[in-house]
């Protein structure tokens, strides 16, 4: 499947098309009887629609949908679809995407029981849900997955929705001219690439599990499948409106002005693989067709004088109406850039298309400021300290450029050699002490220690980043210094002083003070104890048990989690004179939350309803139907890892009450109430 160009009437591809060469459009026309949009689904429901002021929230390429019941009465839904939508719902540029969309809804089963769905783009395995906990026997199958990105209009090519369904040619009705069927009438359709049990393509939806088909209307009836455990149906209503244009991407527009007068433009178009008749035209440009073909088109083209033209008009005359795209020439820049790493110079070579014009050339900041590249087009910067992967160069005539740095000349320097002997240390007559170099830096090639002052000791592995010793049995200073050697002799030296003590206090454990936060937070457990301190070590007293991390030093952390309650920790620290201990407690306060949308449709009974917590990791929050907490429980939400949660359902059996409003509240207790439904058809 391939996506079209951009509309720019909306923002939004013209068309996407499918392996099979089936192209659709996307069908925003309230207007069209035809169309899953209606009247009361824009801002305007008298006026026409108009990007964005007057615009639906959602559209669709291609919306399938089949229905079935249960053997206790219950609805089985089926969606499939390839929609249009907004990224915050509300019409806006730059909100635009598409995703493939796969939503299955069955209720009225049995709980923990598995179910198999077949349809035309797969077959998915559920066990059943538990739907209400006052039912625990009684199951649901409630499944969404969308796949598509704001602004990304290919990362739908990655759902599994496609080829795009149409309605079966050998059964009647015919699909109406212009469009892959009618939403209104339920009909057999054509297009799955899957092969069912039965060996044909499974342009069904069928349901299989225990006692499923028991009382249904919609038992199977296909030879082999158990009725009693099997449901399915062959009729989906199906909405598409085939694209009757191709389009265009104007790629590049390019003028080009010669001191002689001469003046060209170079047009490069993308759009359909299939040919495609397509024009460039402007005032005083000498009109011409685009040569070329698989969706690659390119036109040059004179054009009469002396300045550049401000647009240029490409049409695809092939399309019905004609797709016109207009763009403003500019410049083209040509340039390249070689970076010496043996002299640090950047050398940059720059030139433009508008001789005539001499516009200024400049390369972009990358670190080192804005420089004008001069006339004879060559610009040498010295003593660089940032090397950019590439540059970028603007014409004063709107051309610019990007490109790759060039990279010529021998090595770069070798890091230098920088020794680190450690932190002074206090330690207990006799003990084993270790000297710590492992903090040096650089290409080191060796190591060495030696002695520099105090009562003499044997060093043991003097030419290793860890030499170790016995502390003598007096109280004294010892000094030791290391020495640290790269490439080509270069060293460098750092001291270290060792205190030996017959006796040394013990240190004064301090876990800090104490702390109040969001559940869901990421808490910080930080260290205020003084004295020597050898070993650090956190550990919880109580409350739910978390992961720290890091235990075992000054500084550890973890994840607060999502309940009201209170943590108490353990901070012990160890010394050679000793050990000290000292607790903190971290509690959690209320979170905060906000509605984004509370919408009830009913046209489909659909309630949306979406908001935020400043908790995060899987807060419940409950939503209950009216001005206060005693209205009943519409539905439970959980919150994702960002804070955001959303309940969306179509169908229900519950509407807004006589107070049109909603309350919420979470499972740490915040709290909003009354809260308005807009009610929409």
């Amino acid at each position: 499947m391939i996506v079209g160009p951009i509309d720019p009437a909306n923002g939004f591809p013209m068309w996407y098309k499918d392996e099979n060469g089936l192209k659709l459009a996307m069908n925003a026309n309230a207007f069209d009887p035809l169309s899953i949009v209606t009247p009361q689904d824009l801002p305007d429901p008298n006026s026409p629609v108009s990007f964005p002021d007057n615009f639906p929230s959602e559209a669709f390429y291609m919306l399938a949908e089949a229905e079935m019941t249960t053997g206790t009465g219950e609805r089985a839904l089926l969606v499939l679809a390839l929609e249009a939508a907004f990224a915050e719902e509300i019409p806006r540029e730059g909100d635009q995407l598409v995703f493939g969309r796969v939503r299955i809804r069955v209720s009225g089963l049995r709980a923990n029981e598995e179910y198999v769905v077949t349809h035309p783009y797969g077959t998915d395995t559920f066990i059943a849900e538990v739907a209400d906990d006052d039912e625990p026997e009684v199951g649901e199958i409630r499944f969404s997955e969308d796949i598509g990105e704001v602004q990304d209009f290919e990362s739908a090519l990655e759902s599994r929705v496609h080829p795009f369904l149409q309605w079966d040619p050998t059964v009647a009705p015919a699909a109406p001219e212009g469009y892959i069927g009618d939403p209104a009438i339920p009909h057999q359709i054509t297009g799955s690439l899957f092969i069912d049990e039965t060996g044909a393509p499974q342009n069904i939806f069928r349901i299989q599990g225990p006692g499923i088909g028991i009382g249904s209307p919609d038992a199977s009836v296909t030879p082999g499948f158990n009725p009693d455990n099997t449901i399915e149906t062959m009729l989906f209503t199906l909405a598409g409106k085939l694209s009757t244009v191709s389009g265009l991407d104007i790629e590049r527009a390019n003028f080009t002005r010669t001191e002689e007068g001469t003046g060209f433009i170079d047009v490069f178009v993308k759009s359909e693989t299939t040919p495609q008749d397509i024009q460039v035209s402007g005032d005083g440009v000498t009109p011409a067709g685009l040569i070329g073909g698989n969706g690659v088109y390119f036109a040059r083209t004179e054009y009469v004088g002396t300045t550049p033209l401000d647009t240029v008009t490409v049409t695809n005359v092939s399309d019905v109406p004609p797709t016109v795209k207009t763009a403003a020439p500019v410049d083209f820049v040509w340039a390249e850039a070689i970076y010496d790493t043996d002299a640090s110079t950047l050398t940059v070579i720059a030139s433009s298309s508008d001789e005539a014009g001499n516009p200024e050339l400049t390369l972009e900041d990358f670190g080192n400021g804005i420089f004008t590249i001069p006339p004879e087009g060559t610009l040498i910067l010295t003593g660089l300290n940032i090397v950019p992967g590439s540059i970028t160069v603007q014409s004063s005539s709107g051309g610019v450029t990007e490109v790759s740095v060039v990279i010529t000349g021998g090595n770069t320097d070798p890091l230098p050699v920088t020794a680190i002997a450690g932190t002074d240390q206090t330690v207990l007559w006799g003990s084993n002490v270790t000297l710590d170099g492992t903090g040096s830096t650089g290409a080191i090639e060796s190591y060495n220690w030696v002695q520099i002052g105090g009562e003499p000791v044997v060093l043991n592995g003097s030419e290793t980043d860890q030499p170790t010793f016995a502390a003598p049995s007096l109280d004294t200073l010892l000094e030791f210094e290391l020495t640290v050697t790269g490439p080509e002799g270069g060293t460098s030296t750092d001291t270290v002083t060792i205190t030996i003590r017959e006796t040394v206090p013990a240190p004064v454990a301090d876990a800090g003070p104490d702390q109040l936060l969001s559940p869901g937070s990421e808490v910080t457990l930080r260290s205020r104890s003084t004295g020597v301190i050898s070993d650090y070590n956190w550990s919880q007293v109580s409350g739910p048990p978390v992961t720290l991390t890091n235990p075992d030093s000054p500084v550890s952390t973890f994840t607060f989690p999502n309940q009201q309650a209170t943590l108490v920790f353990e901070l012990t620290v160890v010394g050679p004179g000793g050990s000290s201990s000292d607790t903190v407690e971290i509690s959690a306060a209320e979170d905060v939350l906000a509605i984004t949308r509370a919408e009830f449709r009913t046209r489909d009974a659909e309630w949306r309803i979406s908001g935020t917590t400043t908790a995060t990791n899987g807060v419940t929050v409950t939503i209950y139907l009216g001005d206060d907490l005693n209205g009943p429980v519409l539905a439970e939400a959980i919150a994702d890892n960002l804070g955001e949660w959303e309940f969306r359902v179509e169908g229900s059996s519950i509407t807004p009450d006589n107070s049109r409003s909603i309350s919420v509240q979470s499972s740490l207790g915040g709290t909003l109430l009354d809260i308005p439904i807009n009610i929409r058809q």
